[in-house]
């Protein structure tokens, strides 16, 4: 790939097809290189931000399912709850689009009409991600034919909400497991096919498809302690910095925030993140919050005590840099979540969202509310 040197922007490139694309290259040594002088830059104010109703300083959300929306106490939670409500999987490209020519948009409408009908706003996930993908996708191999798809992809979906989701997430977990290993970005099929400059292409077709959304980067791991997660940190704050550089419209930085509560929140490298965002007056975001307890020993209160604690410490990482745009939860009961199925307890007790499979809150998600409402 080649190298942005000299911060030169007439001319940097992407890739190593050499094709002159306006837009600086995101290669490990460039995505790497210059994030930790942002972290020391000075302060701006973040972005635009809404507050919700009755909430202070920062609204509150979660994704809802449709596979389950006909459960009355399920959505009447999400009512009860809820300033932002949002389609969790439905607007995602293999669940909205199973052939070439056929768009499957009933689930995410009725959701997000949902929330609309109700006064509480929605936001959209996810035009780029590597775990769901059709299979009619991964048979294109050709680069044209790919930046056609995934151009008219985001003119279609994101034409069709504009003014209705007040953000769209554009591209999602394209930053490598482990960077040190793999180098910056996740191998998956947009970076074989078009290289590191489908980040750019998405978040031009999604600026162009909806002006009016705020467009942001979302990804996992950049709360804990460890090297692994400092350097997706400075990976995230590069790609921000280049797409930002080159005239890209990038609002916001979302933390998915799953949080492994037998693991420790760096809190000050967080904080530092946070400033280096608003430096770039780039906004944050929570955007998947949940809880995954399968290494804490004990029962309900010692894994609810655990989930406390990680909660608080990623909010007293996050909320001295200002409020974040929102604090969004990937479901609110525990009837209904994915981390049963993919990190299962041994007593098959998982308890990974605010309100507990009953639909009763939880000790920390008291806590959440609370400092969200005074915004610290």
């Amino acid at each position: 790939m080649s190298m942005l040197s000299g911060r030169d922007r007439s001319a940097p490139r992407w890739g190593a097809s050499g094709v002159d694309l306006r837009t600086p290259s995101l290669t490990r040594r460039s995505l790497i290189g210059g994030a930790a002088a942002l972290a020391a830059t000075g302060s701006l104010s973040f972005g635009a931000r809404a507050a919700g109703p009755g909430l202070g300083a920062v609204p509150f959300g979660a994704a809802i399912q449709n596979e389950f929306f006909d459960e009355p106490d399920y959505r009447q939670l999400f009512l009860d709850h809820c300033d932002i409500i949002l389609p969790m999987n439905e607007l995602k490209l293999g669940q909205l689009r199973p052939t070439r020519e056929a768009f499957r948009f009933e689930p995410a409408d009725r959701l997000v009409e949902f929330a609309r009908a109700h006064g509480r706003r929605s936001r959209g996930h996810t035009f780029c991600w590597w775990n769901d993908l059709p299979p009619w996708l991964e048979a294109v191999r050709d680069a044209r034919e790919a930046e056609r798809i995934l151009r008219d992809h985001i003119e279609a979906v994101a034409g069709r909400y504009a003014g209705r989701l007040e953000s769209w997430d554009v591209v999602n977990e394209v930053i490598a497991w482990d960077p040190a290993e793999e180098g910056a970005l996740r191998d998956y099929y947009w970076l074989q096919v078009l290289g590191p400059r489908h980040i750019p292409i998405a978040f031009e077709a999604a600026a162009a498809a909806d002006p009016g959304a705020r467009l942001v980067v979302n990804d996992f791991d950049l709360e804990f302690v460890g090297s692994r997660y400092d350097m997706r940190r400075e990976i995230a704050l590069s790609m921000v910095r280049q797409l930002k550089d080159s005239g890209h419209a990038v609002h916001a930085v979302g933390i998915q925030a799953h949080l492994y509560s037998d693991l420790r929140i760096d809190v000050d490298a967080l904080g530092r993140f946070c400033e280096a965002l608003k430096a770039m007056d780039c906004g944050l975001l929570v955007t998947e919050l949940d809880i995954i307890d399968w290494k804490i020993e004990g029962g309900p209160a010692e894994q609810d005590a655990a989930a406390e604690r990680i909660v608080s410490d990623l909010l007293d990482g996050i909320l001295p840099a200002g409020p974040p745009e929102a604090v969004i939860a990937w479901g609110l009961t525990d009837r209904h979540s994915w981390v049963g199925d993919v990190m299962p307890r041994s007593d098959g007790n998982e308890r990974p969202l605010p309100f507990d499979a009953e639909n009763r809150p939880k000790p920390w998600y008291d806590m959440l509310r609370r400092r969200l409402a005074a915004g610290r």
